[in-house]
C-alpha cells in the first residue's frame, strides 16, 4: 500500500471516529450524577477505539485518585480483584501529564508496576488526560489484550477529542458532587448543634424533674421505682445522643466521598488497636454509588462498628461491601457477645440506621446471636437501565 493510500486510510478512520463523536455529547446531556457520567464515558471510550477494556479515573486537587470506574471486566472478575487501584504507577502518572501516553506493550513503560492477581492480561495501552483549568482532573485508559492491534494515531486523536468533550461534563459533575458533600457537612453540623443546644438540654431538665419527684413522700414506692427507671432511661438516651453528636462532628477527609479511604478513617476513629479489623470493598460495588448513598452507608457502618465496640466486646470486626445482581450490599460483622433481640431495647443508633436505610430504599437486617456476635446487613437496590434514565 502506498503512502497516499495509507494517508487516505488513516483519514477515513479518523473521519469515522469523529462521526461517532457526534453522539457523545447527546449521550452525556442530562447526566447529573458523577458515577453515571463516568460510567458513560468509560463505555464511550471503549466503543470509540474498539478497546477490550476501558476505565476513567478522577483526581483531587493534589493529584490523588478519587474515583475509578471501568468497563469490559465482568462483575465476577471485578469481585475477585477486590479494592480499586490507588493511583500509583501508570494510572497515577496521567494525573501529572498534559498529553496522551500510547504503547504497543504496556510492560515497556517505566511506570508500569504489574497486574494484581486475577487481573486480565492487558498489553496494548492508550491513556488520555482530561484537563480543565490548567490541571488534569481525570484520565481515560483504554487497553487491548495481547495479540490485538496497537492503537493508531486516529485512535489517539479520537480519544483526545473525547477527553476535550468530557472535560466540561466531568468538571460540572465533580462540582455538583463537591457542593452536595458541602451541604451534607453543613447539615451535619447544624443537626449536631440542634441536638446539643435543644434536645439534650430538654432531656436533662426532664431528668432533673423526674429525679426530684422520686424524693416526694406522698408518692408510692411503685411510682418512685418508675421514676427512677425513667431517669436511667433519660440518662442513657442523653449518652446515646452525645455519642451521635460526636460522630456528626468528627472530622472527615476532605474531597469527594471515597468509601475505601473513608472507611479506614472511621475504623481508626472507632475501633481500638487491640481489636482486629478486616475490610473488603469491591471496586464493582463502588461504581454506582452516589454521594448520598456513600455518605449513608459510611454512617451505617460507623454506627454498627460503634455499637459493636461499646456493647459487644468483640476481638474482630469485619466490613464487607460488594455487589450482587440485585443490590450493593454492606455487611458489618463482629464476634462479640451478641444480644437477645426480643429483650434488648432499640437505641438511637439503630433508629438512625433504619432511617438512613429508608432514605436509601434499602433493606436493613440485624442478626444478633447471643454469645457469637452480631451481623448488620444493608442491601441497596441497584438501579435498572430504565431507572437510571428516569433518574436523569
Amino acid at each position: 500500500m502506498g503512502l497516499s493510500e495509507a494517508t487516505a486510510g488513516a483519514g477515513s478512520e479518523l473521519a469515522r471516529h469523529l462521526t461517532e463523536m457526534a453522539v457523545t455529547s447527546d449521550t452525556l446531556i442530562g447526566s447529573q450524577d458523577l458515577p453515571d457520567v463516568l460510567n458513560r464515558l468509560a463505555q464511550r471510550a471503549l466503543e470509540l477505539v474498539q478497546a477490550d477494556y476501558a476505565a476513567i479515573a478522577t483526581f483531587d486537587e493534589q493529584g490523588v485518585m478519587a474515583r475509578f470506574v471501568f468497563t469490559g471486566i465482568s462483575e465476577q472478575q471485578a469481585r475477585r480483584l477486590g479494592a480499586p487501584p490507588s493511583g500509583r504507577g501508570l494510572l497515577g502518572e496521567l494525573a501529572r501529564c498534559d498529553r496522551a501516553i500510547r504503547a504497543a506493550d504496556i510492560r515497556s513503560l517505566a511506570s508500569f508496576s504489574g497486574w494484581p492477581e486475577g487481573h486480565p492480561e492487558m498489553t496494548i495501552f492508550l491513556g488520555v488526560p482530561i484537563r480543565a483549568e490548567g490541571r488534569t482532573l481525570a484520565s481515560l485508559y483504554m487497553t487491548r489484550e495481547h495479540g490485538g492491534l496497537p492503537f493508531s494515531n486516529a485512535d489517539e486523536a479520537a480519544a483526545a477529542v473525547l477527553a476535550v468533550q468530557a472535560a466540561a461534563v466531568v468538571s460540572l459533575a465533580m462540582g455538583r458532587e463537591r457542593s452536595g458533600r458541602l451541604r451534607l457537612l453543613e447539615e451535619r453540623v447544624r443537626i449536631a448543634h440542634d441536638l446539643h443546644d435543644g434536645t439534650i438540654q430538654t432531656l436533662y431538665a426532664l431528668g432533673l424533674e423526674c429525679d426530684a419527684m422520686t424524693s416526694r413522700a406522698d408518692f408510692p414506692v411503685e411510682v418512685k421505682d418508675a421514676l427512677h427507671g425513667a431517669v436511667e432511661r433519660i440518662n442513657e438516651l442523653i449518652a446515646d445522643i452525645r455519642t451521635y453528636i460526636t460522630m456528626l462532628e468528627a472530622s472527615t477527609p476532605s474531597g469527594p466521598p471515597n468509601l475505601t479511604r473513608d472507611m479506614a478513617f472511621v475504623i481508626r476513629q472507632i475501633v481500638p488497636q487491640t481489636m482486629k479489623s478486616v475490610v473488603n470493598i469491591s471496586a464493582a460495588a463502588l461504581q454506582e454509588l452516589t454521594v448520598q448513598e456513600s455518605e449513608d452507608l459510611l454512617y451505617i457502618a460507623r454506627e454498627a462498628m460503634s455499637n459493636a465496640v461499646r456493647h459487644g466486646a468483640p476481638s474482630k470486626i469485619a466490613i464487607d461491601l460488594r455487589q450482587t445482581p440485585e443490590a450493593t450490599v454492606l455487611t458489618v460483622q463482629d464476634n462479640g457477645v451478641g444480644f437477645d433481640d426480643a429483650t434488648t431495647r432499640q437505641g438511637l443508633g439503630t433508629v438512625t440506621m433504619r432511617t438512613r436505610c429508608e432514605r436509601l430504599g434499602a433493606d436493613l437486617t440485624i442478626i444478633p446471636i447471643p454469645g457469637m456476635g452480631t451481623t448488620v446487613r444493608v442491601a441497596v437496590p441497584r438501579r435498572t437501565p430504565q431507572e437510571v434514565h428516569d433518574h436523569e
